[in-house]
């Protein structure tokens, strides 16, 4: 008689719950978010003579523009404006470089994900893991800058700013689920999101003090998650504290909410992923 071998078969119609597979899918393969974080890192600044140092050069030259156009040519007056520039501008780039690089990565991979199972999101996540290693990178020229240049010495509370840096990854994580799923089914996606983005940068008080905007502004932006987790990552870094107990709670509100979203919208769209490539 013949011997009958079982085969397992992938069929992803049969799981119950497709939010929580997927979450034991990527610690499953979280070997292979690092992996490609390194490889990001290291195809990003091959052939560049400086190679890393321009993670740390490139938001100071920028910084250094802004705060020259800034301050001498618009005589924007505000008190230490490099470090709080700089902040901001680290803390922003860490959302939109991570959130852009999702989308291209998710599809750019979409051979792979056509022949083989990988989990979707792990291109996701390891693209906002590449921004936020290029973000601690880029600490470094902040904390010269606030030091040198501020005269903010350090406190003991400057510890506290991995809770912002911690939600504006997740935030973004959470943002870069929503979008690159949408891209997946609609490329156009990707210019209206570079749009968005540059009208976010605009919008929110990187460079120009939150006191200039009207009343009516100012309420929009006490609501704009952005701006509440750069004011929040500012404020430890500039007063060695946390801000309000309302901004607190708003923060984790708006960074987790947007990531239990995404995650949902997510899940819910892989399905027919292989479909679309």
């Amino acid at each position: 008689m013949a011997n009958i071998t079982s085969q397992t078969v992938y069929d992803t119609e049969k799981t119950k719950n497709k939010a929580i597979y997927e979450i034991k899918q990527v610690l499953k393969y979280r070997f292979l978010i690092q992996n490609l974080v390194s490889r990001d890192l290291k195809v990003r600044y091959k052939r560049s003579a400086l190679g890393f140092i321009w993670v740390m050069l490139n938001p100071l030259l920028t910084m250094l523009i802004t705060v020259y156009v800034f301050s001498q040519i618009l005589k924007v007056n505000i008190v230490d404006f490099p470090t709080y520039a700089l902040s901001g501008l680290l803390m922003f780039n860490l959302f939109a470089q991570g959130t852009v690089a999702a989308m291209s990565n998710l599809t750019g991979n979409g051979t792979i994900l056509s022949r083989i199972y990988i989990p979707p999101s792990v291109f996701v996540f390891s693209s906002i893991g590449s921004a936020l290693v290029n973000m601690f990178y880029a600490l470094v020229p902040l904390v010269i800058i606030t030091i040198g240049i501020d005269h903010i010495f350090p406190k003991v509370g400057w510890v506290l700013s991995v809770i912002p840096i911690a939600e504006m990854t997740v935030f973004a994580a959470g943002m870069g689920l929503i979008v690159s799923a949408l891209m997946v089914y609609f490329r156009d996606t990707f210019e209206i999101y570079n749009v968005l983005v540059a009208l976010l940068n605009m919008a929110t008080p990187l460079f120009y003090p939150y006191s200039i905007l009207s009343p009516q502004l100012k309420a929009i932006e006490l609501y704009n998650p952005l701006y509440l987790l750069i004011d929040t990552f500012r404020s430890i870094l500039l007063r060695g504290v946390l801000p309000g107990h309302r901004e607190i709670f708003l923060d984790f509100v708006f960074s987790f909410g947007t990531f239990i979203i995404g995650w949902l919208i997510f899940t819910r769209m892989e399905k027919n992923f292989a479909y679309q490539f």
